[in-house]
């Protein structure tokens, strides 16, 4: 009678293990067939979030259309740039301090943009930085006084770091070359600028500035206040 008893309590225990094993196994399948139902959800999703953005762009922190993006980098192109030599010419005219024994000079002049650079950003230092040179040939309203040759090199910077726009566009520079008439002889002399780009961009430049000429000989009767309008152009 023990024995039988023994055999039933074996046989119950032997069920109820059979019984947590069925359920461990049914519970870890479970969390198996979860786990993997998850990742199809996450591979689905990612899937759906390719196509929805597969025509866009991530740019500054969020996705942009085709068309957005088109418009931000032709705004970009007008906003950053380099270019190089674009020849030009301006009108200018000089007034020495003794222009009663001299007169006024003007004339045309050629111009030749040697190198220009625009970037239109927040970071320190100027938007747009040109160097050029030029010859001038400028005559003298009396008629006594021989034409005067200039020659220059020159270097202007903007005031504004981020002016966004293409016009209107204050800019401080220096000029260094020489002066030579048969008069007056020949000199050194740097002048010191201050003016305008009414236009900028990539293939034209139409800048308008002035500024006063500091001679190194004939300084008393050479010094005096020089203007200049002129136009760079991109040929191809």
């Amino acid at each position: 009678m023990a024995k039988l008893l023994n055999i039933a309590i074996s046989r119950k225990h032997l069920t109820v293990y059979k019984n947590k094993s069925i359920d461990l196994i049914a519970g870890n399948s479970m969390k198996k067939h979860l786990f993997i139902f998850v990742l199809l959800c996450l591979n689905y999703t990612a899937a759906f979030s390719q196509t929805q953005h597969g025509d866009s762009a991530w740019y500054e922190g969020r996705y942009r259309s085709q068309e957005e993006m088109r418009a931000i980098r032709k705004k970009e192109e007008k906003e950053t740039f380099e270019t190089w030599f674009m020849p030009g010419l301006a009108y200018s005219m000089y007034q020495p301090k003794l222009k009663d024994s001299t007169g006024t000079f003007s004339g045309l002049t050629v111009e030749y943009l040697i190198y220009a650079n625009v970037d239109q950003n927040d970071d320190p230092g100027p938007s747009h930085v040109r160097v050029y040179t030029k010859l001038n040939i400028l005559n003298s309203d009396r008629k006594s006084i021989n034409s005067m040759f200039m020659y220059t090199i020159g270097l202007d910077l903007s005031l504004e770091k981020n002016p966004k726009r293409q016009f209107l566009i204050p800019y401080f520079g220096l000029e260094m070359g020489g002066i030579s008439q048969k008069q007056f002889g020949s000199s050194v002399q740097f002048t010191p600028t201050f003016g305008l780009h009414l236009l900028s961009k990539k293939n034209m430049f139409i800048n308008v500035h002035g500024g006063y000429i500091y001679p190194i000989k004939n300084f008393e009767m050479l010094q005096g206040w020089y203007g200049q309008v002129g136009l760079n152009f991109a040929l191809w």
